[in-house]
């Protein structure tokens, strides 16, 4: 999708939608299509298309745009969004390196095309447990309403964080 009025003429239909943003022109439009109307129910990118678009071949090139795709999503009250498909089906590394690298990034999750991609993309999205003990521990010095506080090992924790913490416990308890 490219434009606000393509959502809207979709919408028609009366199902959730999930616009892929594949162009230059959509990612310049990305919030402008995220907030098109109610039935957007999130929104993507269609990395290939958007490649072929800007003529670009390194997956570092898609840095900007991924981003742009993360704070539309956010600022539209939608979910976080999940990644293209990888479509090099022998690349598990380079699969496992995308996925690490787009859940820093604050997508959650990988669209797959083909079912032996699914552990690699589990495993990067996962929280590891290191991860899921400082949100609850967030949560827990948080729980009495205080504003902020020092955590036992000297981090620093506002209320600012809770949202974020509350994911992760929410993500580590969908994979167990």
């Amino acid at each position: 999708m490219e434009s606000a009025e393509a959502v809207r003429r979709a919408a028609r239909t009366a199902i959730p939608l999930h616009p892929l943003i594949e162009s230059a022109a959509g990612v310049e439009a990305a919030y402008t299509i995220a907030m098109a109307h109610p039935a957007v129910a999130s929104i993507g990118l269609g990395e290939a298309d958007l490649r072929s678009d800007l003529g670009v071949t390194d997956e570092a090139a898609l840095a900007w745009p991924r981003g742009r795709i993360v704070v539309a999503a956010r600022a539209a009250g939608l979910p976080p969004p999940a990644m293209s498909v990888y479509a090099d089906l022998s690349d598990m590394d380079g699969l496992a390196a995308s996925c690490r690298l787009g859940r820093s990034q604050g997508f959650l999750g990988r669209a797959a095309i083909h079912p032996r991609q699914l552990p690699a993309i589990v495993a990067a999205f996962r929280p590891p447990p290191e991860e899921v003990a400082r949100a609850m521990a967030v949560l827990s010095a948080l729980a009495d309403g205080d504003a902020t506080v020092v955590l036992p090992d000297g981090r620093f924790a506002d209320r600012a964080m809770v949202g974020a913490a509350r994911r992760t416990v929410e993500l580590a308890a969908r994979y167990t």
